[in-house]
């Protein structure tokens, strides 16, 4: 008898054990955050961190920015026009589909897609 005490406690603690995971280690699985083909992901620092938004298809209208960008990752098929007003106005600064950029002192707000 003790020695069925015994295997069941440690089965117990075994099982506990591996369904333990560190809040550090936890990741939402619903939303994804990576950045994949296809997409264009927007990062609230210029090292690729922190907030970010992902647009899976670049919408060609304008589109506002939840939060002024530090970097984008466009994995996109389509060049995004990045401009510095909240409806798509004045100069644009052009991101080259599959290519990065960091901006350490420009501030977007809204951005379209061609």
């Amino acid at each position: 008898m003790k020695l069925r005490l015994a295997l069941g406690a440690t089965a117990t603690a075994a099982v506990v054990a591996v369904g333990v995971v560190p809040a550090s280690a936890y990741q939402d699985q619903s939303t994804s955050t990576a950045c994949t083909p296809g997409v264009a992901c927007f990062y609230e620092t210029t090292s690729f961190t922190g907030n970010s938004v992902l647009y899976p298809t670049p919408s060609n209208s304008c589109t506002v920015l939840p939060f002024v960008p530090g970097a984008l990752f466009n994995w996109s098929t389509k060049d995004i026009y990045l401009y510095r007003t909240t409806n798509c106005t004045g100069p644009a600064s052009v991101e080259p589909a599959n290519n990065f950029h960091s901006y350490p002192s420009t501030k977007f707000l809204s951005f379209r897609a061609s």
